[in-house]
C-alpha cells in the first residue's frame, strides 16, 4: 500500500489536467428512460437505478463531495489527519451528529467489512480500483470507479460529476462546482495585484537532499485559477510531467525567481524544521514565504468542493500580505 507521501507524489505523476479543469464530456451519461443513471468508468459502465439510501465511501475524498451535497455515507475512508469520521474540518459541519464507519486503505480495500455493511452504492473513484477488486465490489453493489486510467487524484470536476449523477444530484452538484469556480474568479478580481505573479508550490520538507515542487496539475490549478503564474524555473528540473526535483544546491536560482514560494507543510514541526534548516535560511526566503499547515495542505490535497472553498477563503489572505 502507497505511503501518503507515495500516494501523492504517484498521483501528481498520474493525474491529468489542473484542479480547476473542464469536466470530462463521457464521465457520466444522462438518466436512462426508466428513470436511472448510468456512470461511465474505467471498468466499464454502471446503472443505479434509484437513489441510493446507503453509500459507501471507498476511496480517500469521495465523502467530501457526498457531503457538499448534503449526502451522508455510511461509511468513509481514512485518508490521513485522525479527525473524527475522518472528515477534515472544512466538512464537520455537513456531517451533522451522524458517525460513519471508518474505513481504511493500509491493506487495500476492506472488502468484507465493506460487504457486511450491505450498500446500495459503493463510490470509489479515489480508491485506486483494478479490475479484480472492482469486480469484488461490483459483486457487492453497483460500484463507481475513476473515469479514466488516473486510479488516484481523479481531477476533481470529473469526480464531482460522477458522484452527482450517481446520487441523483446532477444539478446540485453543477451548482457547487460553479459556485468553487465563481469564488476563485472573485478572489483573482478582489486581487488583480496577484496576476502573473510567479508562484512556487513546494512539499513541505526537503528530502534526500533536494526539494520537491509542482509544475502542474491538480496541485498548480488553484493557484493559476487565482491568477498566479507557476514558475518556468521548474521546467530544467522535471520529473514527469508534473513534478520537478531541486537539487538543494541549484534552490537559490530557482526559488528566486519566484515572487511567492507555498510550502506544503502540514504541521508546525515541519515549518520550524524548514524555517531551521541551514539551506532555507541562507537563501532569506521568509518574506516571500507562506507554511500551509496541516489543515490548508490538507485542503490542497483534497481538492473537493468544499475544501477548494477552504483554500480560497484562508490562503488569499496570505497571498495578499505577501503579493500586496
Amino acid at each position: 500500500m502507497l505511503t501518503r507521501r507515495g500516494f501523492l507524489a504517484a498521483g501528481a505523476a498520474l493525474a491529468a489536467g489542473t484542479a480547476l479543469a473542464a469536466c470530462s464530456d463521457d464521465s457520466a451519461s444522462a438518466p436512462e428512460p426508466n428513470g436511472a443513471v448510468v456512470i461511465k468508468h474505467a471498468f466499464g459502465k454502471t446503472e443505479v437505478k434509484a437513489p441510493p439510501q446507503r453509500i459507501v465511501s471507498a476511496g480517500y475524498t469521495e465523502h467530501d463531495y457526498l457531503l457538499a451535497l448534503g449526502v451522508i455515507p455510511i461509511a468513509v475512508t481514512e485518508w490521513y489527519g485522525g479527525f473524527p469520521s475522518a472528515t477534515w474540518p472544512w466538512a464537520t459541519q455537513r456531517l451533522g451528529a451522524a458517525t460513519p464507519e471508518v474505513l481504511n486503505l493500509t491493506d487495500g480495500l476492506m472488502i468484507d467489512k465493506i460487504a457486511s455493511l450491505k450498500p446500495d452504492l459503493i463510490l470509489a473513484t479515489d480508491a485506486g480500483l483494478d479490475q479484480d477488486t472492482y469486480t469484488k465490489l461490483s459483486g457487492i453493489a453497483p460500484t463507481v470507479a475513476q473515469s479514466g486510467k488516473y486510479a488516484f487524484f481523479e481531477p476533481w470536476k470529473d469526480e464531482a460529476r460522477a458522484i452527482g449523477q450517481a446520487v441523483f444530484k446532477a444539478a446540485e452538484m453543477d451548482a457547487l462546482v460553479q459556485a468553487v469556480d465563481n469564488k476563485f474568479t472573485a478572489a483573482a478580481s478582489a486581487h488583480t495585484g496577484f496576476k502573473d505573479k510567479k508562484v512556487i508550490y513546494l512539499q513541505g520538507e526537503l528530502l534526500d537532499g533536494q526539494a520537491i515542487a509542482y509544475r502542474s496539475g491538480p496541485r498548480t490549478g488553484f493557484l493559476t485559477a487565482l491568477g498566479l503564474t507557476v514558475s518556468t524555473a521548474l521546467d530544467g528540473f522535471a520529473k514527469g510531467d508534473q513534478l520537478a526535483y531541486l537539487p538543494l544546491d541549484q534552490l537559490s536560482t530557482v526559488l528566486g525567481q519566484a515572487d511567492v514560494l507555498l510550502w506544503g507543510t502540514e504541521s508546525d514541526e515541519q515549518t520550524a524544521a524548514l524555517q531551521a534548516d541551514p539551506t532555507i535560511t541562507k537563501l532569506d526566503v521568509r518574506n516571500r514565504s507562506i507554511f500551509a499547515g496541516k489543515e490548508l495542505a490538507g485542503a490542497i490535497n483534497f481538492s473537493s468542493p468544499l475544501s477548494l472553498t477552504y483554500v480560497v477563503d484562508n490562503l488569499v489572505p496570505q497571498l495578499a500580505r505577501v503579493l500586496g
